[in-house]
């Protein structure tokens, strides 16, 4: 897609409908909740049936007006929820913010707190200190989860399920599918959503593989959304179209990928389909008895593939193995190479605005043809402090301000959205927002980062396959048995009762 389509898709978007909040201006009983799922209060009309709107109930406008709300985010303040002042979401969310101090009588004021590992400290001395603080809002949990401890008296977030007839916590449409949720879990409890509605701030997986469609046609290679369509996209034709582009007759290379070996590592070992961690057994007491399900043939065979593949094709792959910069996406914009693996927000915030060719996205293949995979990091994460002024208001106003925006009021409205204003393809937007049950969290926050690119420097300094394998499954028992399997069995009990249907 040319820059001048995305602009005018842009500019017609500009002409859509935008969703205006509901409201009601009756006061707030604040003595209704819910603690073990959704919508357990039989008082309310509450319903998660997808026949029934569900409605939160009178809001609190009474109570509000005249305050001050407080809300937390790592960006400036001038750019609320990380989207400039002068691009056409930033319009639409300052709008959305008027509506909402309008409605319930309330100035809001943003608050930056510094993106870093000291970001649970702050929040820490904000609760002792009495600052203000009633939403939190972060485009990357990642240093957020270090708030969250392993759950419990540790976290310094409410407990989503305490204000659930308020929220909703099970609209799928408005706050994400159940994995990506998981990015925002600990100790088995979920402390946050993300806007699922909101252009950008969906989460989505981690890393896309990206292609320039031009540069495939013009070496004569495979064309990954071709195989698919052909049901033959596994990880031989995936190498066999990477390692037919290159060339180094013209003083500039030109490679077939370029990727950081530690991305390619965890997207090869999560593509298999294995677990971080498989229950086996949840006793009466209520141990969990578990094992690690990277340390499996399946795993030790893809990671084989990748070690043989990359070792017996180097000159295909840009020299960006170890790289711990960003700069993965720029042979790709340079036409230096074919394919790369990058962030989402690198997709959005400079290939769609930069590329000059025909681009698309593929999954990182699998060993079947047409394996649907892939992993998230972190994900934008909106959550109440458990030193908010009031946890009930801020759930109120954390519903309303999250709505659809710029006429995006539900998931096939944001699939439209997606597809008419980036991509030339349906498949672009099937592997952007695909179905969450074909996704897994990496758990990097929580120390499995350094795992997988050690991981990735061991293979390629020549280590056994085998061999690295058992020395970094064993390695990460401990925190894997305080981090994942917490919220493995929460996830999984959730799941049994029909909760996700």
């Amino acid at each position: 897609m040319t820059l001048a389509k995305r602009l005018f898709s842009l500019a017609l978007a500009l002409l859509m409908v935008f969703a205006l909040v509901a409201c009601n201006d009756d006061p707030v009983d604040t003595n209704t909740g819910s603690q073990g799922g959704p919508n357990t209060d039989t008082n309310s009309n509450n319903t998660s049936s997808d026949d029934v709107e569900f409605d939160p109930g009178p809001r609190p406008y009474d109570e509000t007006k005249g305050k001050t709300f407080y809300l937390i985010q790592h960006q400036a303040p001038e750019t609320p929820f990380k989207y400039s002042q002068d691009s056409l979401m930033g319009e639409k969310v300052a709008e959305r913010i008027d509506e909402i101090e309008a409605a319930y009588g309330v100035t809001i004021e943003f608050v930056q707190v510094a993106y870093s590992d000291a970001f649970a400290t702050t929040m820490q001395q904000m609760e002792v200190t009495g600052a203000g603080g009633d939403l939190v809002f972060s485009d990357n949990d990642s240093k957020l989860r270090l708030a969250l401890g392993t759950g419990g008296d540790t976290s310094l977030m409410v407990d989503m399920l305490t204000v659930d007839h308020i929220i909703n916590f099970w609209d799928m449409e408005k706050w994400g599918n159940i994995i990506s949720r998981e990015t925002m879990m600990a100790g088995g409890t979920f402390y946050g959503v993300a806007p699922n509605l909101w252009i950008d701030r969906t989460p989505l997986p981690f890393y896309l593989l990206v292609y320039n469609r031009d540069m495939l046609k013009t070496f004569e290679a495979i064309d990954p959304q071709e195989a698919w369509e052909k049901k033959q996209w596994d990880r031989d034709v995936m190498l066999e179209s990477i390692t037919s582009v290159y060339d180094d007759s013209t003083g500039t290379t030109i490679y077939g990928i370029a990727a950081q070996g530690g991305h390619m590592t965890r997207a090869t070992i999560l593509s298999t389909g294995a677990q971080l961690v498989n229950i086996d057994k949840i006793n009466e007491d209520g141990s969990v008895e578990w094992h690690n399900g990277i340390n499996n043939a399946d795993v030790v065979e893809a990671l084989q593939w990748l070690k043989t593949s990359y070792q017996d094709n180097t000159k295909y792959f840009n020299n960006l193995w170890s790289s711990s910069a960003w700069v993965h996406h720029t042979p790709l914009l340079n036409s230096e190479a074919a394919y790369c693996m990058t962030r989402p927000d690198v997709l959005f915030n400079t290939i769609v605005v930069e590329a000059d060719f025909d681009f698309g996205l593929a999954l990182w293949a699998g060993a079947e043809a047409n394996q649907m995979t892939g992993y998230y990091e972190n994900s934008s994460g909106i959550t109440i402090p458990v030193f908010a002024n009031k946890i009930e208001h801020s759930a109120f106003i954390m519903w309303d301000m999250f709505e659809g925006l710029n006429g995006v009021e539900d998931y096939d409205g944001l699939i439209a959205y997606y597809r008419n204003t980036y991509f030339n393809s349906d498949l672009d937007v099937t592997y952007l927002l695909r179905d969450g049950a074909t996704l897994m969290y990496c758990y990097w926050p929580n120390g499995l980062d350094a795992v997988w690119s050690n991981m990735a420097n061991n293979l390629l300094a020549g280590a056994t396959v085998k061999g690295v394998v058992d020395k970094y499954a064993g390695s990460v028992d401990t925190l894997i048995e305080e981090h994942v399997v917490p919220n493995t069995v929460a996830i999984e009990k959730y799941r049994a009762e029909g909760f996700f249907d």
